[in-house]
């Protein structure tokens, strides 16, 4: 029984083969005029390829299966050619945007070689948007209409002139916010040479694209111009993000410096004037931390909005401490006196209970004197 499941197995993996090698197409010789894009309803265009069938498994092509070849060409005109040993049979042409030709045709014993010769040749259809489309595709389908191995498909450009126009207008737009994201930034101390380079780039090919008459050259002027677009959004955004982080560090690392002079050096660690300025020191420097995760992560859009929300928290507090610390520096005592619930108690009672006792000895003997004075007299 175990040596008839091998047999078994071995007769099914030589079917299998055979299926795949009798099935098996290739396509070469492969020829697309022109050899640019083409424009949208107006370039003529054309596609020829040579097919090629394995033969193996008994036959050249499975009887069962298709051979199918389509293009997404306007008013396609196909002609093709069955070489068989070497010798053309005669031309057929056929028309519209896909041929099929049966296993029957292409189906001959294993001994023969079988070849189709192949043009097709149409207009550039008609788009909406610049996109790419299949100007030739070879596909084999199964008598399921599955596909079998693999399809080739050789695709082209096609440019709308109008929408090329249009979006020649929108990276203008784009240059001039960009322009002015790179002023801004021209004051941060931040090396600019490389963006500036980039952008200097970009504007000659968009200018370029502006005064070109050929289509086909404005559109690779255009991609050219968009590609360093690209680059240098990508740039500008993280030295914004950086920007706007430096920024933010300043006025919150100053607070910061003016909390702790006001705790260490004059004493006001619970002064009630003190506390809602730590609290909101804590928001901003909570705000930055979470701009430097977002940096870190890549995000950097979102960095520079969070720090710009940091930064304009740490402004409002900074005031707050710049005007507390003239308040306190102006008086020496004010920090003192003002933090009774903490300093005070902490500080100043045991002083000014020391104080006080002084005083009532003092007084008690400058009166126990006068009242020994009077009763000597008397």
């Amino acid at each position: 029984m175990s040596r008839q499941l091998q047999v078994l197995g071995v007769l099914i993996v030589f079917i299998s083969f055979v299926g795949i090698a009798s099935a098996a197409v290739s396509v070469g010789n492969i020829a697309i005029l022109p050899s640019g894009d083409l424009v949208s309803g107006q370039t003529e265009a054309s596609a020829s390829f040579t097919v090629n069938f394995v033969s193996s498994g008994g036959y050249t092509f499975d009887k069962e299966n298709t051979l199918k070849m389509d293009t997404e060409l306007t008013d396609p005109t196909w002609t093709y050619i069955i070489i068989q040993d070497g010798v053309e049979f005669p031309a057929k042409t056929d028309a519209g945007p896909n041929i099929q030709l049966s296993g029957w045709e292409l189906s001959y014993p294993s001994d023969r070689e079988i070849a189709l010769k192949v043009k097709v040749a149409g207009t550039a259809p008609v788009v909406t948007n610049s996109s790419e489309k299949i100007i030739m595709r070879v596909r084999e389908l199964s008598s399921s209409n599955t596909l079998v191995g693999t399809e080739i498909v050789k695709k082209k450009m096609v440019l709308n002139p109008a929408a090329i126009g249009d979006t020649i207008q929108s990276e203008s737009a784009r240059m001039s916010t960009l322009r002015q994201k790179l002023d801004q930034l021209a004051g941060s101390g931040i090396d600019l040479t490389t963006a500036e380079a980039k952008y200097g780039q970009a504007a000659a090919y968009i200018q370029s694209a502006q005064k070109s008459t050929d289509i086909v050259r404005k559109s690779s002027d255009l991609s050219a111009a968009k590609k360093l677009l690209d680059e240098l959004d990508s740039s500008v955004a993280v030295m914004e993000a950086q920007h706007a982080i430096s920024t933010a560090e300043g006025s919150i690392g100053q607070t910061e410096q003016l909390i702790t002079y006001f705790k260490v050096n004059k004493s006001m660690g619970s002064d009630a004037r003190l506390m809602p300025i730590i609290a909101r020191w804590e928001i901003a420097a909570d705000k930055l931390s979470d701009a430097k995760d977002l940096q870190s992560g890549g995000k950097y859009a979102e960095a520079a909005e969070k720090a710009a929300e940091a930064a304009a928290k740490g402004d409002e507090v900074l005031n707050d401490a710049l005007a507390l610390q003239e308040k306190v520096d102006s008086n020496p005592l004010s920090g003192m006196l003002s933090g009774a619930s903490g300093a005070i108690s902490s500080v100043l009672i045991p002083i000014l209970v020391i104080i006080v006792i002084a005083v009532i000895v003092i007084v008690a003997i400058v009166l126990f004197r006068k009242r020994r004075k009077w009763d000597e007299l008397g």
